[in-house]
């Protein structure tokens, strides 16, 4: 089952400049939910597709674009929770499962991080690594290059993802401390796909 998504704003009265200032990691959330128009604005800022061709939101090594988009929906206006992916070429969720996703982050975190189940929404980023490798074979160090030009894609979302967040008034925070093996599971990747960093989205609770 697919749903669309609103169509994303690309222009915006905050500044970036204001954005990159007012940046902070968010541990604390509400129960609010947040809207669907916010959760596709996020999703689009992460990988939404910006030209004609394949160009997306981030820069990709390569035009490659490894990374695969996974979110689990506990508070979001008119969508049912559960798991969900992201499709970048139409802009819209397809579910892969509406269990309920409570308690499905226990134990997920290396060490106490209850955002991880507070949040209203965690979006999980996944990559295959076997094609990064072998396109980049040639250059040293060897089965290295390319590894490390996915992580580099993931922080590359990873700061679009928090300066939007920041820019609608949510909270966000990055989560990297986390079991490989649990994370794949809760977030449904397919087998070859390992997830590379995790982000917690939600109304923030000052």
């Amino acid at each position: 089952m697919f749903y669309e998504l609103p169509t994303p704003a690309t222009s915006a009265a905050q500044s970036l400049v204001s954005c990159i200032k007012e940046r902070r990691s968010v541990r604390n959330y509400s129960e609010a939910a947040i809207s669907l128009a916010a959760l596709s604005q996020v999703l689009w800022a992460i990988q939404g597709k910006t030209g004609e061709g394949s160009e997306r939101a981030t820069p990709s090594a390569g035009g490659l674009y490894p990374l695969h988009i996974h979110v689990l929906v506990r508070r979001v206006s008119e969508l049912k929770h559960g798991v969900y992916e992201y499709e970048w070429n139409t802009h819209s969720l397809k579910l892969l499962d509406d269990k309920s996703p409570e308690g499905n982050l226990t134990g997920v975190g290396i060490g106490e991080q209850p955002w991880l189940e507070e949040s209203a929404v965690v979006i999980a980023l996944g990559a295959n690594f076997d094609g990064p490798v072998k396109y980049f074979e040639s250059q040293l160090p060897r089965g290295e290059r390319g590894v490390r030009y996915v992580f580099m894609e993931s922080g590359a979302a990873a700061q679009n993802a928090h300066l939007q967040a920041t820019a609608l008034g949510l909270g966000f925070v990055l989560v990297a401390g986390f079991d490989d093996a649990k994370a794949k599971n809760a977030f449904q990747f397919a087998p070859g796909f390992e997830p590379t960093a995790l982000f917690c989205i939600g109304q923030r609770d000052d």
